[in-house]
This record gives C-alpha cells, structure tokens and sequence, in this order.
C-alpha cells in the first residue's frame, strides 16, 4: 500500500507540473477565452483535470497489470494500447462538452481541427504525448530516489 500511495503521489506531481506547462503555453496561441481571472480559474481546472486523469490512468494499468510497481518496469504492448485508447477518448469527450458548454473556444487562425470534428488536434495530442512523459519521468524519480517496492 506504501508503495501505491508513493508512485500514485509521484505521478500526481510529475502530471500537474507538465500539465501546467502545457496548458499555459497552448492557451494563449490556440483558445479564445474571456477575462483573465478567469483565465487563470480555468488553467488551474485543466490543469488539475488532467493530472486527476493521469492519477487515474496509472491506477487502471496498475490493476490490468496485477503490479502497483507496473510503472518502473518495461511497458507492455496493452499499456501502450489501452494508454493512447484512453487519452483519445478523454481528449474528445472533454473538448466536445468543453465546446458544448461554450467553457472555451478555439482560435480559427491557429488552432488546427480534426478533419470533419470540431475537436483539435493539439489538446488530443498533448494527452497522447504527456501520458506517456508523465509515467516515463515519474519511473526515473522513482528509481532515482530507489523508492522501489
């Protein structure tokens, strides 16, 4: 159970700090938003959205795989499969209701969209991208620091 709490705090940290970067540097280029107060509401909400999606992830795989220490060995290929499957997933359905709800837009000139979706391509691509990143790095820290089982 130590070891579960540690990775799963591991991952959580890793995941807000990439997130975070992430967010704020696509932000501004690709979305139309309103007043900056509310700016900074939202990034935080993505941001810890994203991490809590990450937390969640790791506990689906550490529970496909039978091993809380899944993360510090070699991925298999269902981790990479059900990782993209759920990040593409995620990543639609949460832009899709996000437009819906008119909670954010995209900047038409910059933001380049899925072809015959109003889904883009950037925020799909970033979960792909950092899921991955995140587990990768947290795996490093982990052993680094011989936090092991």
């Amino acid at each position: 159970m130590k070891s579960f709490i540690r990775n799963t705090l591991v991952v959580a940290i890793v995941a807000f700090l990439f997130q975070l970067v992430w967010e704020y540097v696509q932000c501004g280029y690709f979305y139309t938003m309103g007043e900056v107060t509310g700016h900074t509401r939202l990034m935080m909400s993505a941001t810890i959205g994203d991490m809590n999606m990450s937390i969640i992830l790791y506990w689906i795989l550490s529970y496909i795989n039978n091993d809380i220490n899944w993360i510090i060995g070699k991925w298999k290929k269902h981790d990479y499969a059900i990782t993209t499957l759920y990040a593409l997933f995620l990543s639609f359905y949460f832009e899709i209701h996000a437009l819906h709800t008119n909670r954010w837009g995209y900047n038409p000139d910059t933001m380049p969209l899925f072809p015959n979706t109003p889904v883009a391509l950037i925020p799909v691509i970033q979960l792909v991208i950092l899921f991955p990143v995140i587990f990768f790095v947290s795996k490093l820290i982990i052993k680094r620091f011989k936090l092991k089982r």
